[in-house]
């Protein structure tokens, strides 16, 4: 019976073209030291924001006068390696270090093991564009020189990302395609010591120059556009975040997950959208969740298409693991979300099976 409502719901509702509908940004109102900035974000939204790209940091800097806090920050004792695109580092090929002080990004070489070298010489670098379902991701070698952030910029703006390599099968792919060049070029790799308060996994950047370790923390300042550090002793206004994705702690079938969330929240998630299915990875790489979690998605027995809870429909835009929607026959009728190879897809499972659930919240 709650399905054939769901059903009935369809032709009410279209698909939406909403932007930005699963995270908000908010201002604080007056000036706080980083400790006052922490607490009031945590206490009235999530944390102080992350920022995870360009689009996020244009967003930014509209809701300020002078200058903000986000939720960048220094660990002087803790330099790390991260993707671009959030992935998690599971493999490399690293010979050498970076030096004391300095960010990195690693370019690759002719013999396939990668270089950390300082992120501001301009040198050639890959990009990569998503593969769709069983398709493989392809690899574009662009042959401009930029910075490694001027890279990441470009390879965003016109494919998917700098490439991230998770396996010794990738790298070799990678080696195929540079004909013994004896210039390196960038990958996604970026080595630095900047941390996100909420833990996001966010390796955008955007310095106006080299943060300085013996101070804390970043903040956005409108009359210069790229990121200035701040100290813990300065008194700012704080940018923070919503995130309008909630996450059950328990595991459950999709019934059950479906009342949970009616209950809970405003019900299952729906992803309208790939700025969606963007927001919904950060969360669960946020959360170190690799999936299956359940989304709001279920197909009819009877009649055989897919549908969102919410009665929008599925599509034009979609992200099965196969490549289209799973057919009629084969279908297990519930949808979920997990990482397949590193890369988040929805996928076709028992509707009996428990898995955490994905809920959609309340503005």
């Amino acid at each position: 019976m709650a399905f054939l409502s769901i059903l009935l719901l369809l032709c009410a509702f279209p698909l939406s073209n909403a932007v930005g509908r699963l995270r908000t940004f908010n201002i604080s109102d007056k000036k706080t030291n980083i400790s006052e900035a922490l607490n009031f974000c945590k206490s009235n939204y999530i944390n102080l924001v992350t920022v995870y790209d360009e689009e996020d940091n244009k967003k930014l800097y509209e809701m300020i006068d002078t200058s903000a806090l986000i939720g960048a920050h220094t660990n002087n004792t803790n330099y790390t390696s991260k993707w671009s695109n959030g992935d998690d580092v599971t493999f490399t090929r690293l010979s050498g270090t970076c030096e004391g002080g300095k960010i990195c990004g690693a370019a690759f070489k002719a013999n396939g093991l990668w270089e950390l070298l300082p992120y501001n010489p301009t040198i050639n670098f890959m990009c990569y564009e998503e593969g769709v379902g069983q398709v493989s991701d392809k690899y574009i070698l662009i042959l401009l020189n930029k910075t490694w952030t001027e890279a990441q910029l470009y390879c965003r703006k016109n494919h998917t990302d700098l490439v991230s390599i998770r396996n010794e099968k990738e790298n070799e792919r990678v080696k195929s395609m540079i004909n013994d060049s004896e210039f390196p070029f960038w990958i996604g790799l970026l080595y630095d010591n900047i941390e996100w308060f909420d833990g996001g996994k966010s390796a955008y950047r955007n310095y106006f120059k080299i943060p300085n370790q013996n101070k804390s923390t970043l903040f956005i300042k409108q009359s210069v556009p790229p990121w200035i550090q701040g100290t813990t002793t300065g008194s700012y206004n704080a940018l923070c975040y919503k995130s309008l994705i909630h996450v059950s702690s328990d595991e459950m079938s999709w019934e059950e997950a479906l009342d949970y969330c009616n209950s809970n929240a405003s019900g299952l998630l729906h992803i309208e959208s790939q700025y969606d299915q963007k927001e919904t990875e950060r969360e669960l790489r946020r959360q170190k969740i690799s999936g299956p979690v359940w989304i709001g998605l279920r197909q009819s027995r009877l009649f055989g298409f897919w549908i969102w809870v919410s009665g929008l429909q599925v599509g034009p835009w979609t992200n099965w693991k196969e490549g289209g929607q799973p057919e009629h026959q084969k279908s297990l009728n519930c949808g979920a979300i997990e990482r397949v190879n590193g890369v988040f897809k929805w996928s076709n499972r028992d509707c009996r099976s428990t898995f955490r659930v994905l809920c959609e919240g309340s503005n």
